[in-house]
């Protein structure tokens, strides 16, 4: 069965038209590749591809299928993977490689799975190709059998409800009074912990999606494991590293990807960009200060940097914890994590030197707002920003 452009829509539009995600890992300019470049990167992608085939099947089919014989189609523009039954070809397109991330590719290569399942296992001859087994057959692989937006309207009006709400308190932040932006920014924290508390006893929260942020890499610096953790300690939200193959260099590397319900990832989202733009910010202040720019003491200031924000957020829960608002966590969304990644390891965290670079990072973080109007933007344009 053919998988085509039109139908790639279960991978792109998971989150519908607000889901802000990055631009794919990598782009290759070219429709198609050199013949040179083909030889040394097919195999490592076969190899993948096998590799990604293998888990679905043992994971989620149980060992069912066989392995078919795989190619990279080099000739489809349109037509992203193929499971051809007289042959037990299946094929991924060359172009669908290099112009999309490799999350999509495994979205393709489980499509066609899922036909090679209803095609060899369930023997199902008398449905349309996307009928009733193939839908079956794409729950147990956890992947759309068709385009499908998860936004319904009802999540976009709850969602523009708690943003408006939000966008209201983080505009007093940009206040000049300091005590002002200070009760603003704790306003703002104790709507979002009302927000989900009162959603968690009404067991209304079960529209759970997920977004990846961030640019993937083989090596994460310290600011981006940090905001990572105050996303998944302070925003409702939980928190993975995932690997990510780059086809092109033919390498593992990692992006963080957050799961919770519409408004929550929508926030994240945002606090995600403001911190990466404001460490960036404070560092170059800082470096100048401080008179030295060495990658040691980067490493330190923007560490520390963090550090002080997570301590000011964690006494502002602490404050809210004595009014009597208590976040205990969601299991469900636990659940909902557990099941998109059943087999979790857990990751190191780094130390620190009392450096003087770290103070300063440390007092730096203690006094970062979030401020600035809160607006429905792609990246680039912002829902939270500030100095």
């Amino acid at each position: 069965m053919e998988h085509k452009e039109s139908s790639v829509g279960h991978a792109r539009l998971r989150l519908a038209a607000h889901d802000n995600r990055p631009a794919p890992c990598y782009v290759y300019c070219m429709a198609t590749l050199p013949p040179q470049l083909r030889a040394t990167l097919h195999p490592g992608w076969l190899r993948r591809l096998r590799q990604d085939w293998t888990n679905a099947n043992v994971q989620q089919l149980n060992s069912e299928l066989k392995l078919p014989v795989l190619c990279i189609d080099t000739g489809a523009q349109v037509r992203l993977g193929q499971w051809q039954p007289r042959g037990r070809v299946l094929s991924i397109s060359e172009s669908h490689i290099l112009a999309q991330s490799w999350f999509e590719v495994v979205d393709t290569l489980r499509h066609e799975i899922a036909h090679q399942y209803v095609s060899e296992v369930l023997r199902v001859t008398d449905e349309t190709s996307h009928g009733a087994a193939f839908a079956q057959t794409c729950a147990r692989l956890n992947i759309e059998a068709s385009a499908k937006a998860s936004y319904s309207a009802q999540d976009r009006e709850n969602v523009d409800r708690v943003l408006l709400k939000v966008q209201r308190l983080l505009a007093l932040a940009e206040s000049d009074n300091v005590h002002e932006a200070e009760a603003a920014m704790a306003a703002a924290n104790r709507l979002l912990l009302e927000y989900n508390l009162e959603a968690q006893a009404a067991k209304n929260k079960s529209n759970y999606g997920f977004r990846r942020l961030g640019k993937p890499a083989a090596a994460l610096p310290i600011e981006t494991k940090l905001i990572g953790g105050i996303l998944s300690q302070f925003f409702f939200v939980e928190c993975i590293w995932v690997t990510c193959y780059n086809a092109l260099l033919n390498r593992d590397e990692r992006v963080l990807e957050i799961m919770g319900d519409p408004t929550n990832l929508e926030l994240a989202s945002y606090v995600h960009d403001f911190l990466h733009g404001a460490v960036d910010r404070h560092w170059n202040l800082a470096k100048v200060k401080l008179g030295r720019s060495d990658v040691s003491t980067r490493r330190e200031f923007k560490g520390g940097l963090l550090t002080g924000f997570s301590h000011k957020l964690r006494e502002e829960r602490a404050g809210q914890a004595q009014r009597g608002l208590v976040w205990v966590g969601d299991p469900a969304l636990r659940g909902y994590y557990r099941q998109r990644h059943p087999n979790v390891s857990s990751m190191s965290s780094s130390g620190w030197h009392n450096s003087e670079a770290h103070q300063a990072g440390q007092a730096a973080g203690r006094t970062l707002q979030i401020h600035h109007g809160v607006t429905h933007q792609g990246r680039g344009g912002g829902l939270l920003a500030g100095s």
